[in-house]
């Protein structure tokens, strides 16, 4: 039998062990300067190599969060939200008492509406770093996002405490009283940052908004007026300014408005969906239809886009095309009663009445004191004979409060 020294047996046993931990060791260094060579590729603007340098990073070592980070991040940039999504869930497996991931991981989940989850990695976050001011700012925009101008308060509460004189801050908390239907209060902050700083146009867009809310249009273009003046080049004061002519009835000049922000790019999906908007309200369906086409091709899954693209449609006489948009919607959200009483007045354009009964039916399942779903399933039961089941939907919707009830009542059901 081979008889190997005690000494020497610790330097074959060392060995063995330090041999896999260096070469680990030497595929982190690796995947490091992969990741510092696609930053230097983003910085370049070259974003497809950005993407190999990063997916070799993981290849070479698949333990390290790092890489996944960074290509979550470059795939939510370029509007990949879905795949974003797998790789920030890998990276949090990875590492996951990182506050920063839960941080990055909960904007990536308010992109794929992912609502719960976005508040319950938030909650993680605060919990794991309840003492970083960095991702205490970050809260307060994800809290707005997520429908809570309460909880972004608390947190800018918190900040103005420790930086009084922070007018980020400070109109944040603005935008937060004004989501909440706090106008004074959020006019107060409007007017005490302009009296500094006449020129802050985000102090210009608080108080137009203000004023919009309250239904002060023509004083609220007059404030947006003075945005496009100090910041031709934002897209949100060109936005602004066409939502108020909106609200006034120019509808040429909310068009002019419109087309000036999309055309600068800023938020183009939004400013986009609202053009088409107004090219509707103005007859143009054929410009509303290409508005909505564009912002379909750029999200499928938009059921705001497949709901008005299924209206213009069925208005251009393209009903099959209508159809397939509001059965897409539906399989999209379906305990929205809008859509479903879309596809109803479908049906009822094809004179197929048990179809828009049933899917009347459902919308006001969904939402029973609607006053116009009873209204249109009476109108379908009528159109199908079933005389006593039209009326008794009519006498609903008008006791409701729909306007067409009652006159529908006296001229159908006056026996």
């Amino acid at each position: 039998m081979l008889h190997i020294p005690a000494a020497a047996g610790l330097v074959v046993f060392l060995t063995c062990t330090f041999t896999p931990v260096q070469a680990q060791i030497d595929r982190r260094l690796e995947a490091i300067q992969l990741i510092q060579q696609g930053d230097m590729a983003l910085r370049l603007g070259n974003s497809e190599q950005a993407y190999f340098h990063y997916t070799n990073a993981i290849q070479l070592d698949q333990s390290f969060a790092d890489p996944y980070v960074k290509r979550a991040s470059l795939l939510q940039r370029t509007g990949r939200y879905n795949e974003a999504v797998v790789d920030m869930d890998k990276a949090m497996q990875l590492n996951p008492m990182s506050e920063y991931i839960h941080d990055r991981r909960a904007k990536l989940r308010i992109l794929v509406s992912d609502y719960k989850g976005a508040e319950d990695d938030i909650r993680k976050a605060q919990a794991l770093a309840p003492y970083n001011d960095v991702l205490r700012k970050e809260r307060v925009d994800e809290w707005l996002d997520l429908g809570r101008p309460d909880m972004a308060l608390q947190e800018l509460d918190t900040l103005l405490a420790a930086h009084p004189k922070d007018t980020l801050f400070l109109l944040k908390k603005g935008f937060a009283q004004l989501r909440m239907d706090r106008f004074p209060e959020a006019m107060v902050i409007a007017d005490s940052v302009l009296r500094s700083s006449p020129r802050s146009v985000y102090a210009l867009h608080l108080k137009g908004l203000v004023l919009l809310e309250q239904g002060e249009y023509f004083a609220a273009s007059l404030v947006f007026d003075a945005a496009v003046e100090q910041a031709p080049h934002l897209a949100l004061a060109w936005y602004n300014r066409g939502v108020a002519k909106r609200a006034l009835g120019l509808f040429d000049d909310a068009l002019f408005d419109m087309d000036m922000a999309v055309a600068l790019g800023q938020d183009r999906h939004r400013f986009r969906f609202n053009r088409a908007l107004v090219r509707k309200e103005l007859g143009d369906l054929e410009g509303a239809l290409e508005d909505y086409d564009h912002l379909l091709k750029e999200d499928p899954g938009s059921v705001e886009a497949l709901y008005n693209r299924s209206f213009t449609l069925k208005h251009l006489g393209d009903h099959g095309g209508a159809m397939l948009d509001a059965e897409a919607a539906i399989e999209s959200t379906p305990n929205d009663p809008q859509v479903w009483t879309l596809k109803g007045d479908l049906h009822m354009m094809f004179a197929e009445y048990p179809e828009a009964i049933e899917h009347y039916s459902r919308a006001i399942t969904l939402s029973p004191d609607a006053s116009k779903h009873h209204y249109d399933r009476g109108l379908a039961f009528l159109m199908s004979y079933q005389l006593l089941q039209g009326c008794t939907d009519l006498e609903r919707s008008m006791k409701l409060g729909f306007p067409k009830a009652e006159e529908a009542l006296g001229y159908f059901c006056s026996f």
